[in-house]
């Protein structure tokens, strides 16, 4: 080696030992990653909700509906293929189970298919079974199986509508057919294009048409409701009521984010405390999680083995621990009824399930198979539950957290101190890398979804856990105990006083410089990458792992290019948005109507990475021409007109590159203009519409093109 490596004189050059080096890792990486791919055999199964998650999430993206019978002749031909070509085996069945996602998805869309109110009704007549209350302070939203709607036609009422009412409260409880006077329309579509879409998440909902009422539901008597609607009724009744009575004993914001965490209804929460625990990075908090679940159960689980523990008799003959685990299997299934069952806790349901199941198995309960399996059943239930961030980022978390946990155990000194300090340094330290690692494995969805993430999460995190495991949930249990007799009133003012802690905690932490950061809109290809890399980094466990790390610069690379829109158009075609740059460099948006599109103006300032709650839009004629037939301005070399005047039309299509009409413009009147239009019309049927200007040139997108032909939309 030293004679192959030796240049003149017999010594070696930089380029002489560079090469010898390159040499041997030629020989070398071919037997090294053949060994790891070995060892990651058996992790395969791993990526099994992985492929199957994308295949429905390829099917519900997509543009067009697409043809059944495509998907099942590519399914067939990979289960085939996995057949009869071993050595790629693995790939066909990824392919295989791609597909069944994909299929999986489009029965889904075909079970819940309901039809959607065409158009606005005007104040009309509903007839229907109520399904579901929720309270907040100042409505109360109701969800109706609607069984008749005046002046619409049986074939096309809506299954469900859900409705809001104002007025005082009502007699009618969950299950009971009433009559209710109510103005409705088709569920909304997106804000902006490529925002989040109402429609769609309603469409599994099946309900079809949103609202207000102008009258209190009427009660309709009748025989004997069905027995499902009895079974539901009961559950929602005890919810309903379990809600109301834990705000009564426990008022104020402390008592309702309590009833949240338990019930699972969170519209009694003001938007002060939503912020709060947003803000601060608490806001995993108000959703029934795997913490929640995993205290509450856990709770149950020790005081029951406690219990039996006392009687010697029954604790040397008898397998208390399995019976324990029973115990508490049964108690998360009731919680889980309890809180409504949201995807979040869903998943937390079937982790803990398989974590008792184990216990009473005698076999290893946490491991990130267990995830995948969590993972699988939910997608095959609700496979349209992979495009929302409560599915993403509880198992973005929990992913994550085993797979650290699973590589620190085996690292981990075996000759450590137990004492009572050391394992007191350990919890703390605990929930710190716990907090940092699932607010790393979070902040993606959060930010792609909702354009913002808390930089301090980490000290109220520390805080707020430790009060929520040690006091908010054991007197919150306590309290459930105690309800049947009448006694909880006090544990429920314990559990709020905890609470109050964690709210302190949210305020202080929201209160900070810097506390939050936004971003405009990511693309989602960004995402899918950050998604992919992550799972690679967490799923793999040899050291090409680390490859998945090589994901954060090509996702930042892909936001860096992402063109933004210059210019919104609300979906009633009545108002316009442009976003521009203040003299110290910060962006911000001027409205043509500052008292119009509230909703849709804080979705715009969200995309654009503006953060709505600290700043407050401009009016267009404080950075343009304008006057009473509408405003002229010069953005990025594009002249941009918003006409607000038909009698204006013809003097800024001769002048501007682009008009924005607030009314509706006739073919005839249409034909003659020279700039690209958007008008009232077009706003109507297609949604919202962004427009890029990028040096002169105009790129214009519509939210119906980037929802496209599907069932949920307006144009299906």
């Amino acid at each position: 080696m030293v004679e192959a490596a030796s240049g003149r004189g017999g010594e070696a050059t930089i380029a002489d030992v560079a090469s010898a080096l390159l040499s041997a890792a030629r020989e070398r990486t071919p037997t090294v990653l053949k060994e790891w791919r070995r060892r990651e055999s058996s992790r395969l199964a791993l990526w099994s909700p992985v492929a199957f998650g994308a295949g429905a999430a390829m099917y519900l993206l997509r543009a067009a509906e697409p043809p059944f019978w495509i998907a099942a002749l590519l399914l067939t031909a990979a289960i085939v293929l996995a057949g009869v070509l071993e050595k790629w085996r693995p790939v066909f069945f990824a392919a295989a189970l791609f597909c069944s996602g994909f299929l999986v998805a489009d029965w889904r869309v075909a079970a819940v298919d309901a039809p959607i109110l065409e158009k606005k009704t005007g104040v009309v007549t509903v007839v229907g079974r109520l399904v579901a209350v929720d309270e907040a302070p100042k409505l109360r939203r109701l969800i109706i199986e609607a069984q008749s709607i005046e002046r619409v036609d049986r074939e096309k009422t809506p299954a469900r509508v859900r409705v809001s009412w104002r007025g005082k409260a009502f007699d009618a409880r969950p299950g009971d057919l009433i009559s209710v006077r109510a103005d409705l329309s088709p569920p909304p579509g997106p804000a902006a294009p490529g925002g989040f879409d109402f429609a769609r998440q309603l469409y599994f909902q099946r309900i079809g048409a949103v609202g207000f009422t102008v009258s209190a539901p009427v009660v309709i008597s009748e025989e004997a409701p069905p027995v499902m609607a009895r079974a539901r009724s009961f559950i929602e009744t005890l919810r309903l009521r379990l809600a109301r009575r834990i705000i009564e004993k426990a008022p104020g914001d402390s008592g309702a984010i309590v009833s949240a965490v338990i019930t699972g209804k969170r519209e009694a929460i003001s938007e002060r405390a939503e912020a709060a625990f947003r803000d601060s990075g608490l806001a995993h908090l108000l959703s029934i999680s795997g913490l929640h679940m995993g205290l509450a159960t856990g709770i149950i689980f020790f005081a029951v083995r406690a219990a039996l523990a006392l009687h010697e008799r029954i604790a040397v003959a008898h397998p208390i621990k399995k019976w324990a685990a029973g115990a508490a299997l049964l108690s998360g299934f009731c919680y889980l009824l309890i809180s409504g069952g949201a995807w979040p806790a869903q998943r937390a349901f079937i982790m803990t399930s398989i974590f008792f199941i184990a216990i009473i198995a005698d076999r290893r309960a946490l491991t990130l198979r267990n995830v995948a399996i969590a993972a699988f059943l939910i997608i095959l239930m609700t496979p349209e539950a992979v495009l929302h961030p409560g599915f993403q980022m509880s198992f973005a978390a929990v992913t994550a957290l085993i797979a650290f946990y699973e590589w620190a155990s085996a690292r981990a000194d075996p000759a450590r101190s137990f004492s009572l300090g050391a394992r007191l340094r350990r919890y703390v330290v605990g929930i710190g890398v716990t907090d940092t690692i699932a607010a790393a494995a979070t902040s993606p969805y959060a930010l792609y979804h909702f354009n913002r993430t808390a930089n301090f999460g980490l000290p109220a995190n520390v805080i707020s856990i430790p009060v929520m495991g040690f006091w908010v949930m054991p007197a919150a249990i306590v309290a459930m105990a105690l309800m049947p007799v009448g006694l909880d009133g006090p544990f429920w003012r314990l559990a709020a006083s905890g609470v109050d802690v964690i709210l302190s905690m949210g305020y202080w932490t929201m209160a900070l410089p810097g506390a939050v950061t936004v971003f405009p809109q990511w693309p989602a290809s960004a995402l899918a990458v950050l998604t992919l890399g992550g799972l690679w980094l967490c799923l793999m466990s040899q050291p090409w792992r680390l490859f998945g790390i090589a994901a954060a610069p090509l996702a930042a690379l892909l936001i860096a290019i992402e063109p933004h829109p210059s210019l919104f158009v609300s979906n009633a075609g009545d108002n316009a948005g442009v976003l521009y740059r203040q003299e110290n460099g910060a962006k911000a948006i001027a409205l043509f109507n500052p008292r119009k599109s509230g909703f849709a103006v804080r979705a715009w300032m969200e995309q654009a990475g503006i953060n709505s709650e600290k700043s407050r839009p401009a009016k267009l004629e404080d950075i343009a021409s304008c006057d009473g037939a509408g405003c002229v301005i010069l953005i990025d070399g594009a002249r941009l007109a918003i006409s607000n005047e038909p009698s204006g039309l013809d003097d800024d299509c001769a002048r501007a590159d682009l008009v924005i009409a607030l009314y509706p413009v006739s073919r005839p009147d249409r034909r003659p203009c020279k700039a690209k239009l958007i008008d009232k019309r077009e706003a109507w049927n297609e949604g919202a519409h962004a427009v890029h200007l990028k040096r002169g040139a105009i790129r214009i997108e519509s939210a119906a093109m980037a929802r496209g032909a599907r069932p949920w939309s307006q144009n299906y």
